[in-house]
């Protein structure tokens, strides 16, 4: 292959192929690898080739003529050669160091020298393939303007070659194989939706919608709606492990009905509220859910053991797709999902008399915390409609996070920054962010509604964007957190491609890290809930982590 590629985009292909095995958040499985390895040489390839081609237009244009003997030029080109075998063996071995740097800095287990191995083979296998596919299209654009030729002026013809060509490509890319991917993944979400997950089984108490009494069948929830009610404490468990008298915790929950749209959906959910007696609670949390419904349960179980069960967490189901696909597909669904519910709740709410009404509080992770973040206009209007929030790994093309991070206080680090000297929202990458800022500069009394966004330096979710292509961003640059490896760079292309490939494997990574928000959202809630966020809640935690279940 090397052989059949001109020498400045074989160049570009091995100096950003390297490049692409640099590290980035998330210790990388061998097809990872592949996939940023197969694209950062193919970009560099790519820019090698462009590069040529206007330094001959450059040279056509000034008759700038370069020549060489071609004894000296095949010495040049072997010197090269072995330049590039040298680079290629150093940066492969460096890379493999630095992926098992980042495995302990996030407390993982490296992968093997193997798999990062067959990761390169993979990779350049990857490479090849879209090289083949690119030259195809060349070819085809070529083949295209020979026979339009005849009849167009040359311009005039390779233009609208090139047209045709990118249209094919869209159109295959677009509307054949990625729409019968999601009309494959629908199905399969839809068929997934209808099982009952491992373990869970219709809950015994009026206070949880599919148990006795609830219009709400064990069979419309769908499977993560059957998580929902099915897990979490019990009166007593609450109270064995906080050592005080407990209430029964209430869930609500909604799922897809065939004909019930978004409106019918959240009307069930506040029917269930008033069923369930939860406007008679202390606390009453809009939980949001990601993709197909599922809500990690660190969330409500945090807010329910600190609150001694005196709460109600009211969601509802809004998509049969997992987050990520929902992510790409219909983000609107989730805002609009949101909107309708949490509008619905506030009404029955503002409704009671103010000596009777329960806290109103707004949660949600990943896409449920986008969807929630959209409830509201802006700052104000959240602190005017809430008296609390707790969103966790908010992906950054949130309106609200863009608008707060945008405007924080300068000097606070993009991970973490500071919004008005932290009097009611914080942004917390640990459980110091609750009371301190970054630097561990105390920021005071949190006053009422508190508003907390928990984002972990090492989350890809949080931190990947479109303009990672084009432009390094803040938390790169301020390399403020040393939790992530001071050996990551800034490329164009390149650096999109590692944190969007670092995204499939950030749930797959210890707590704490990553895409995994757990132990400390137990204190952070506390936070938010009036309570003190640096007590010890070790009890807590322990008795989730025991009851917490992953499927």
């Amino acid at each position: 292959m090397a052989a059949r590629l001109p020498w400045p985009g074989l160049v570009g292909a091995v100096i950003l192929g390297l490049a692409a095995l640099s590290p980035s958040f998330i210790p990388r499985p061998w097809w990872v690898s592949a996939f940023t390895l197969g694209l950062g040489m193919t970009f560099g390839y790519a820019l090698g080739s462009l590069l040529t081609a206007l330094a001959r237009a450059f040279a056509r244009a000034t008759g700038l003529m370069v020549q060489m003997r071609a004894g000296a030029a095949r010495i040049v080109g072997r010197l090269l050669l072995v330049a590039l075998g040298i680079g290629v063996i150093e940066g492969v071995r460096r890379g493999i160091l630095l992926q098992d740097d980042i495995a302990r800095r996030i407390g993982a287990e490296p992968f093997p020298v193997t798999d990062h191995l067959f990761g390169v083979v993979a990779g350049t296998v990857l490479f090849s393939v879209l090289i083949l596919c690119f030259r195809a299209l060349r070819g085809l654009w070529r083949l295209l303007g020979r026979l339009s030729r005849p009849f167009l002026p040359g311009l005039v013809s390779g233009a609208i070659s090139l047209v045709i060509v990118v249209w094919l490509v869209v159109f295959v890319s677009n509307d054949v194989l990625f729409a019968r991917f999601v009309e494959s993944a629908t199905r399969k979400a839809v068929q997934v939706n209808a099982e009952t997950p491992p373990g869970r089984h219709p809950p015994k108490e009026a206070t949880r919608s599919g148990g006795p009494g609830s219009p709400e069948t064990w069979d419309s929830l769908g499977r993560q709606g059957q998580a929902v009610v099915a897990d979490g404490p019990r009166r007593a468990r609450i109270a064995q492990v906080t050592g005080r008298p407990a209430k029964d915790p209430i869930r609500v929950y909604a799922g897809m009905h065939s004909g019930r749209g978004l409106e019918q959906t959240a009307d069930a959910v506040v029917a269930e509220l008033y069923r369930t007696d939860a406007f008679d609670r202390s606390v009453l949390v809009v939980m949001m859910p990601a993709g197909e419904g599922w809500i990690p349960e660190w969330h409500p179980s945090s807010v329910e053991f600190l609150t001694g069960g005196d709460s109600a967490i009211a969601s509802m189901q809004y998509t049969y797709l997992p987050s990520a696909l929902a992510y790409i597909t219909d983000k609107v669904t989730a805002e609009r999902a949101a909107t309708v519910l949490f509008e619905k709740v506030e009404a029955e709410v503002r409704r009671l008399p103010a000596d009777r009404r329960p806290e109103l509080y707004i949660g949600g992770e990943s896409l449920g915390a986008y969807g929630g973040q959209a409830v509201f206009r802006d700052k104000a209007d959240l602190l005017a409609r809430v008296d609390g929030a707790m969103w966790t790994g908010t992906p950054r093309s949130s309106r609200m996070w863009e608008e707060l991070t945008s405007h924080r206080r300068p000097g606070s680090p993009e991970v973490a920054p500071v919004v008005d000297d932290g009097r009611h929202i914080r942004f917390i990458t640990e459980r110091q962010n609750a009371v301190n800022d970054f630097y561990g500069r105390p920021l005071g009394p949190w006053r009422s509604p508190r508003i907390g966004f928990a984002q972990n330096p090492t989350d890809p979710i949080v931190w990947w964007s479109w303009d990672l292509m084009w432009r390094e961003p803040d938390w790169l640059r301020e390399r403020a957190s040393p939790k992530v490896t001071s050996e990551m760079r800034w490329l164009p292309f390149v650096t999109f491609a590692q944190i969007a490939s670092d995204m499939p494997r950030s749930v797959r990574v210890p707590g704490g890290e990553g895409h995994r928000y757990q132990e400390d959202l137990v204190p952070l809630w506390a936070g938010v809930l009036g309570q003190d966020p640096m007590a010890d809640y070790t009890a807590i935690q322990k008795a989730i982590r025991a009851d917490y279940r992953i499927f």
